[in-house]
Order: structure tokens, then C-alpha cells, then sequence
């Protein structure tokens, strides 16, 4: 009764795994082919809308946002254009809007044959009452704006691309395409992912039986040697009565050597024969196991008197060889823990760690390695709030004043990251930046700070810079992206790219064409942390930048080290020839810029000036009035206010 029973259950639970199996292959089948229609039909609305603006002409709205209006004949022919295009791009309308006074008007507008038999073809400036708010905001929008909406001409998906005539005025160019068709398509894409699903459910049927069957065989063993694995490992210690143990991970040094000089096969052969050895010589009481490639671990019940896994790896000869054919020697580190059973791999993973990188044979686990654990464990849990700050838009642009002490002005502002932490703490890139770059979100990050600059400065005429990686330029997307956003912004001659030397040189040919491509479009650049690395002035002539900045390291000693005070010297005169932009960071004191003056740096940021600030400060503290020398004695107060033009 009891086995018909259990068949029961598993005939259930396999018919339940069936169903699930096949919604969930419909549900993705579903979605995969929505996606790839909404794609579509979002790339023929985009590629529509913008040929819109090239039919129109760059003048077309240039006339009507100047208040001029456009004859009916144009208007006609214009039309006549966007309708044949529309009809060839099978595109229900394609046209053009213009916000006055809160409302949308048409300024160009194709038509259908249903159009003119129904007398509802559109005219110039007609006013369209069903404008939704999507549309409308599409008018303060830098990107282009979907939509799904019904009016009086039937239910379509619409794009709204916006643009800013040679006046600055916003208009839209817009595609529209009928989607009643939509469903039909998915409907017809459900029914045969329901007959493949059927299909490939029972041929993934057999194949995971036959895979778990042989998984039962080899998962808790390790197959070249034999003995338990890590999986075995896991289980003992979560199935064992005992809550205080005490393990031990044991680490081969030149295990990895081995194998990489005399192969897979004999490396093996050295884990199997110190497997054997330790399994000999391990106490009565304790169980062995095979951590990893190079790893093996003893665990036994904890006793506070018993030193029976230090001694027995103190006791392992090194001077007698392990293998005779070839002869192979090993060394070993290793790390101890005792106590509650849940933590003891953790812990001792980490004496392991510490005794192989102090180079020591045996590390206890003790209050004093309690630390390094915890910056482990504060290194995950900060990548997870980096992480967190990118999803929910909480890292953020500061911006510094770039400041001329010659005319008294600031000239530019660069853009630093900062991150907001949940709990409303700003925290400086020192905080976060190198879990940015071990969790590879370095070109996440320079995107979201180009996003958020790009849309804070695209109607203004103030200068900034932000700083670029090398990886990001050698990244074909953020590449691309740019290359769009500098394509739509009024004035890229108003943007600096900061690059860091060192990173520049390394990467010479590629950041090379990178710099070609953004000086084409008009952007400036600049050598970022002049002074480290190879500080070669060669190297940046070659790659034909417009500027460098100092490294703020110099800065910081140009008062105390006189041969520091003659680099920087030496380096803008040359500046000076080259028609080269210099400037100093990290200017933090009156004796530091006295300093830069005197050597004739006269490009200065940092926070003698004005401190990073959240929204872009046009006032500069501890100015120097124009005219004064360097050395001169200097008032300081009270602030002068500065503005960018």
C-alpha cells in the first residue's frame, strides 16, 4: 500500500512538472514572440519618424515656430510625400506637432484613401484634441517616446521623436502603426508552442532521467580520485548531531605548477596519493574530503584540548617526495576553525587565505582574523548597495568649478560621481569605485553619469568635463552611445573628456581613434592625472589632445619639494608653446595657488575654491582679484561672484 502510494505521488508530482513545464514554455514563448513584434514594430516607427524630419527639411519648422506660415501648396505636397512614404513603409500616418500655448497641433500629416473619402484628412496647424500626456511630455523629452493609444483614426502604437529647430524650439516628428493584428499572431505562436512544448518536454523527460540517474552515481564523489567532494561535505555537516566541530582546509601550493607543467593527469595522481596520506594518518574520529582541485578537508568533533589536525599537518614531511615517477614535492598551508558548525568552512577558508599569503604552514581562525572577515563581508554587502544605486538612480553627478585666476572667471565645471546610499549618506568614488571596477559596472557607471549631464546642461551654455576609462572607450555600446547623444547636443564644443594617462598610453591606437571621433564631432579633450605613470609630453602630443590636468599628488607637494615646483614649471611652458590647456586639482590652500601662479599655472580646481556641490555653485570662495600677483599678499574676503557665459 505504502510503494502504491509513493508511485501515486510521483505520477502526480510528474504530471504537475508537465504543466508547469509547458505554461512556462508558452508564457516565455509568449513573451519571446511579443518582444520580437514590439521590436519591430519599434524599429519601423523609429526608422519612419526620422525620415520624417529629412522630408520636412531642417527649415520646415524653423518657418512655423518663427510664427511664419506654410502655403497650401507646400503643405500639399509635403502631404503627398509623407502619405506615399507611409503607404510604402506600410505605416499608418507619419507627421509632424508643434505645442502652442499647451495644446499640439499638426504641422505635416500623411493621410490614407479612408481619409480623403471621409473628408478627415488633416491641415496645417490642425489642432489635435486627443493628445495625451505622453505625447505631450514627449515635447520636454531628450529621448524618443512609445505609446499605445486608440482616437478617432483607430488603436495604434506611436513613437514621438523629438527635435529643436536652429531657434531652440522643440517640435515632433511621429509614426503611427495599427497593432489590432497583434494578438492574432501571438494567439497563432501560443498554440504552436503548446505542440512543441508537449513535444520537447518529454525528450527533456528522458534526457533528465538519464542525467539524474547518472548525477545520483558521481554527485557526491570525486571522480579522479575517489574520495568525498564538497557536496558530500555539505551534507555531513548539515546532517551531523554535532553543533561544535572542528575542520581544517589543507592547501597544495604547487598544485596548480604541477599541473600546468606535467598535466591534468599526473596533478590528479598528487591529490590522490595526499588523500591517502592524510586519510592514514587523520584521527580515529574525523572524516576527509575533497574541497577543491587543490584543497582537501579533515573535520571531526570539536574538543577544547585537541591540537590532533595541527599536529598532524606539522608532521607531513615536505623533503620526501609524493610521486617518484615523475618526482613530485609538495608544500602545504592550512587553516583551522572550531566551534558552531555553520560558519567552520567560512572561517577556515579564511585562516587558510591568510596562512597562504603570510606564507605560513598552519593559521588558527581567531578574533584577529574576525576582521579581514568582516571587510569580506562588507565588500559584499557594498556591492549590493552599489548595485541598488544603480537600479533605483541614486548615483549622481557633483560638479566642481574649474576656475582662471588670470580673468577671474569660471570656465567649466567637471562632473564627479557621488552614490546615495539607503540611508541617505553621499558617499565619494573613494567609497565605492573599486567594487564598481571588480564587479565590472565601470561603463554602467560613465553611462549614467553621461546620461544625467547630457540632459542637466543640453539647453545651457555652460562648459563640463567628465571623466572616461579606457574600457569605456574600447566599448563598442558606450561607444555608440555617445557618439548619438554628441549627435543630438547643441553645442559638444561646450563637453571635455577627461582620460587618464597611464590608461590612455596602454591603450594607445584605440583611445588614439576614440579621440579622433569625438574632436570630429567637436568635443574637447584632456589628458586626466598628469605626472604619474609615463609623463611623457611625447606621448600626448601624439595623441593630439587639447589639454592636461596635474596630477593633485604634485599639487599637494609643489609648496615643499622644489624639484616639483620646476616640473610643473617646465610643464607649462611647454603647455604655453603647444597652445595646450593646464590645469592644477586638488588646489586646497592660498600657498599652493601662489605657488601655481608663480610657475604660471593659472587653470586651478578644487576646494580652495569651491567644493563639489550637487548643483553647479557660479560662486567661488577665496577669488583672487584681478590683477595680483603671485606671492602678493592676498585678502581673503570677501568671495567674488564669477559666471560662465
Amino acid at each position: 500500500m505504502i510503494n502504491t502510494n509513493l508511485r501515486t505521488n510521483w505520477i502526480i508530482a510528474g504530471f504537475m512538472l508537465f504543466f508547469i513545464s509547458l505554461l512556462g514554455y508558452i508564457y516565455h514563448t509568449y513573451n519571446s514572440t511579443r518582444n520580437d513584434i514590439m521590436r519591430s514594430v519599434d524599429t519601423r516607427l523609429l526608422d519612419a519618424a526620422l525620415s520624417v524630419k529629412h522630408m520636412l527639411g531642417d527649415d520646415y519648422h524653423q518657418k512655423i515656430n518663427a510664427g511664419l506660415r506654410i502655403s497650401p501648396s507646400e503643405y500639399q505636397h509635403k502631404s503627398r510625400q509623407l502619405s506615399e512614404f507611409a503607404n510604402a513603409l506600410n505605416i499608418a500616418y507619419v507627421y509632424a506637432m508643434v505645442l502652442k500655448d499647451g495644446n499640439v497641433y499638426f504641422s505635416a500629416s500623411s493621410y490614407t484613401q479612408n481619409d480623403q473619402n471621409s473628408g478627415k484628412v488633416t491641415q496645417f496647424l490642425d489642432l489635435y484634441p486627443e493628445a495625451t500626456a505622453a505625447n505631450i511630455g514627449a515635447f520636454y523629452s531628450t529621448e524618443p517616446v512609445f505609446e499605445i493609444s486608440k482616437d478617432q483614426w483607430g488603436h495604434f502604437k506611436t513613437i514621438f521623436v523629438p527635435f529643436v529647430d536652429a531657434n531652440g524650439v522643440t517640435y515632433l516628428t511621429g509614426a503611427d502603426i495599427t497593432i489590432y493584428d497583434l494578438n492574432q499572431r501571438l494567439a497563432e505562436s501560443v498554440s504552436k508552442a503548446a505542440a512543441m512544448a508537449v513535444f520537447f518536454f518529454f525528450i527533456a523527460l528522458l534526457v533528465a532521467g538519464i542525467y539524474v540517474y547518472l548525477l545520483k552515481r558521481a554527485i557526491s564523489t570525486d571522480t579522479s580520485s575517489g574520495f568525498a567532494n564538497h557536496i558530500a561535505l555539505e551534507y555531513y555537516i548539515k546532517k551531523s548531531p554535532n553543533h561544535h566541530m572542528q575542520l581544517v582546509v589543507i592547501w597544495v601550493n604547487e598544485l596548480e605548477d604541477i599541473s600546468s607543467f606535467y598535466g591534468t593527469e599526473v596533478s590528479d595522481r598528487v591529490m590522490k596519493s595526499l588523500l591517502q596520506h592524510f586519510k592514514k594518518n587523520r584521527p580515529a574520529t574525523s572524516q576527509i574530503f575533497r574541497l577543491a582541485t587543490n584543497k582537501i578537508v579533515l573535520i571531526a568533533p570539536f574538543k577544547d584540548d585537541d591540537m590532533s589536525f595541527n599536529d598532524v599537518i606539522q608532521a607531513y614531511n615536505y623533503s620526501t617526495p609524493l610521486l617518484t615517477d615523475p618526482f613530485i614535492y609538495v608544500t602545504l598551508c592550512a587553516g583551522i576553525a572550531s566551534g558552531n558548525k555553520s560558519m567552520l568552512l567560512e572561517n577556515a577558508h579564511i585562516a587558510a587565505l591568510q596562512a597562504k599569503q603570510g606564507r605560513h604552514t598552519v593559521v588558527n581562525y581567531s578574533s584577529a582574523l574576525h576582521d579581514v572577515k568582516n571587510q569580506y563581508q562588507y565588500n559584499v554587502a557594498m556591492a549590493k548597495e552599489v548595485r541598488e544605486a544603480f537600479e533605483n538612480n541614486r548615483i549622481i553627478p557633483y560638479f566642481q568649478a574649474i576656475y582662471d585666476s588670470e580673468t577671474n572667471t569660471i570656465i567649466q565645471y567637471e562632473c564627479l560621481a557621488r552614490m546615495i546610499t539607503c540611508h541617505g549618506e553621499i558617499l565619494k568614488p573613494d567609497s565605492f569605485l573599486d567594487i564598481v571596477n571588480r564587479s565590472r559596472m565601470d561603463g554602467m557607471l560613465t553611462r549614467t553619469m553621461l546620461t544625467q549631464c547630457f540632459a542637466r546642461f543640453r539647453k545651457t551654455s555652460i562648459c563640463w568635463s567628465i571623466n572616461i576609462t579606457a574600457q569605456d572607450m574600447l566599448d563598442p555600446s558606450l561607444t555608440e552611445f555617445l557618439e548619438d547623444e554628441l549627435k543630438r547636443y547643441p553645442l559638444p564644443s561646450n563637453i571635455t573628456l577627461e582620460l587618464l594617462e597611464t590608461e590612455a598610453i596602454a591603450n594607445f591606437s584605440e583611445v588614439k581613434a576614440f579621440i579622433s571621433m569625438v574632436k570630429n564631432r567637436g568635443v574637447r579633450v584632456v589628458i586626466d592625472d598628469f605626472g604619474t605613470g609615463y609623463s611623457n609630453i611625447s606621448n600626448v602630443l601624439k595623441l593630439e589632445v587639447d589639454g592636461i590636468k596635474l596630477d593633485g599628488t604634485l599639487i599637494r607637494q609643489v609648496i615643499n619639494d622644489q624639484d616639483i615646483y620646476l616640473y610643473i614649471e617646465h610643464i607649462a611652458s611647454f603647455a604655453k608653446q603647444l597652445n595646450l590647456q593646464l590645469i592644477a586639482e586638488n588646489v586646497e590652500s592660498r600657498p599652493i595657488v601662489n605657488a601655481l601662479r608663480k610657475a604660471n599655472v593659472t587653470l586651478m580646481q578644487g576646494n580652495h575654491f569651491s567644493a563639489a556641490a550637487p548643483q553647479v555653485n557660479q560662486i567661488v570662495k577665496n577669488a583672487i582679484p584681478v590683477g595680483s600677483l603671485a606671492g602678493d599678499s592676498v585678502d581673503h574676503s570677501p568671495n567674488i561672484y564669477v559666471r560662465t557665459e
